[in-house]
């Protein structure tokens, strides 16, 4: 993955770049997303097919990411922003570079979705977002902890 680097007047560094392990599941705490295993973590991240960041002082306050297999499906995934930095449209700069990708990358027919908290699909549907219901609807299926795991 290139890395291009944005730097802003507000001293905020974006990337195209993977976040660490750490500092990712550390992320989606401070943003009240579901929490992430290192392991999960380490076996997901490296199978990105964008990502990218906007640092402050080496910081990282907010992320997104695309997943998927390339050609038939795409995920819009991890888009969080520390709660400290909320509102000052960090949220739209992740989006921005996340369409710009999906407009190169993407085939013609390429179906891009995202589950979105309830506070964000003013965000996404300015990027082209809209929801699926009714002629769809999302689903998810949680992997729980096994038997044997919790021992």
């Amino acid at each position: 993955m290139p890395k291009h680097t944005s730097p802003d007047p507000g001293g905020c560094i974006q990337r195209s770049e993977i976040p660490g392990v750490t500092e990712y599941c550390r992320l989606r705490e401070r943003c009240a997303l579901s929490p992430k295993t290192a392991e999960a973590a380490e076996r997901g991240l490296p199978n990105s097919l964008f990502s990218t960041t906007i640092r402050l002082d080496g910081e990282l306050i907010a992320m997104g990411r695309i997943v998927g297999d390339g050609g038939c499906n795409f995920e819009v995934v991890d888009v969080a922003v520390h709660p400290d930095h909320q509102q000052q449209r960090l949220g739209t700069r992740i989006m921005q570079a996340i369409k710009q990708w999906l407009d190169e990358n993407a085939p013609e027919t390429a179906y891009v979705s995202l589950i979105a908290d309830h506070h964000s699909p003013r965000l996404y549907s300015r990027f082209g977002f809209e929801p699926t219901t009714p002629k769809s609807i999302g689903m998810a299926y949680v992997v729980r902890l096994r038997q044997t795991d919790q021992n």
